[in-house]
Parts: structure tokens; sequence; C-alpha cells
């Protein structure tokens, strides 16, 4: 069955491949990066918001490094803090979370992603909660594998789809558990429709490596 996809997927790949001839004599490698921030609504105590937080990221990565800083002041801020972004691009872009009151920082093995890191920042304010994330990745494109990597995307997944999963598990268990209401803030790139409404999943998808 499985020999069966496989050579369903390479058909639909080179049927629809639009590859100019020259990529396929030059592979290169192209950094790609999310940013997810969402608004957060919940009468809900922050301990258990923070809880959420931690049973979502960890519904497709295990290793993440979860922290709760101390708040440099116990006042509530009355607008949401922010993450930010280094000038450089990929690794050395990861995000700061000064302010947060629960940051989760990860590198992910997955295929077809090299060097991924998936970072949010949660920021407590005096009428909710911003979720900012960030995800970024290098992936090569073009070359004579060019085909080969996209019938493997079609059938155990791509790190875009790990990506956009894993950053849209924390929100949907933070709904889901708090009963919150959760608004989009930022994305890039968009996001259709609002698939933070949909059901959360308890395991990886299939790009993650076992």
């Amino acid at each position: 069955m499985k020999r069966l996809m496989m050579a369903a997927a390479v058909a639909t790949a080179l049927a629809g491949c639009g590859t100019a001839a020259g990529d396929l004599f030059t592979a290169r490698d192209r950094t790609i990066e999310y940013v997810r921030v969402f608004d957060i609504k919940t009468e809900a105590p922050a301990p258990s918001v923070v809880r959420a937080a931690s049973e979502g990221i960890s519904r497709n990565i295990q290793n993440a490094t979860l922290a709760t800083p101390l708040p440099e002041t116990t006042e509530v801020l009355d607008q949401p803090g922010r993450f930010k972004l280094a000038d450089a691009p990929g690794a050395a872009r990861g995000p700061s979370c000064d302010g947060a009151s629960w940051t989760a920082k990860a590198r992910p093995d997955v295929r077809g992603g090299q060097d991924m890191h998936i970072v949010a920042c949660l920021y407590q304010y005096k009428t909710g909660y911003h979720l900012d994330m960030y995800a970024a990745f290098t992936k090569k494109e073009g070359g004579w594998l060019e085909w080969p990597r996209r019938a493997s995307g079609m059938v155990l997944g791509t790190p875009e789809k790990f990506a956009e999963k894993t950053m849209l598990d924390v929100v949907r268990t933070i709904r889901e558990t708090t009963k919150a209401q959760v608004a989009l803030v930022e994305a890039r790139p968009d996001v259709a429709g609002a698939p933070w409404l949909e059901p959360s999943s308890a395991g990886g998808t299939q790009a993650s490596k076992p």
C-alpha cells in the first residue's frame, strides 16, 4: 500500500511540476519563517493557562525547554508584551521573550527541514494574554532531488506542516482547556480560514522523525 501511495505521489509531483529546466541542475537552501500571534481571553487563572500551553507544545515536541520566568514586577501591564526578533534571518533570528510569563523553545528534528527551531512566548496583560510564536527552518529546493522531495513530502509530511501544526496545537489546547476566546492578531505567512478553532490532536505529525 505504501508503495502505491509513493508511486501516486511521484506521478502527481511529475505531472504538476512547474520547475524550470535550470532548477534541475541547481540546488539551493531557503530559510522559511513563520510568525503567529494570538490574543487570548479567558477567566481561567494564570497557572491553568501556563499548564495548557505546556501541554499544547508537548503534543508535537516532547523535549521542548519550558520556563516560567519570575516577573520583574507584580503589576499586570495594560498592554501585552511582544517578542523581539533579531535582524539576521534564520537561526540567529530566534526571538527573545523578555517579560513573558511562560516560554517554550525547541529544536525538533524534522524530515526535510534543517536547523528547525520553534519559540513560543506567553504574555499576560490586564484583559488577557498574547501568545507570540515563531518557527524557522532551512530546506533544500531545486536540483535533481526536487521531485523525490516533493513526493516524499506528500506521503510523509513537510516541515511547513509540522511547524504550522505545532504552533496551532499550542493555542488550540489553551482554547479547549481554559474555554478561551481566541483571535488571530498577526500571521506571516497568511493563514487561510480559522484553523486555531479546530480540535487539537494528541500526536505528532508525520514530518517529525521518530
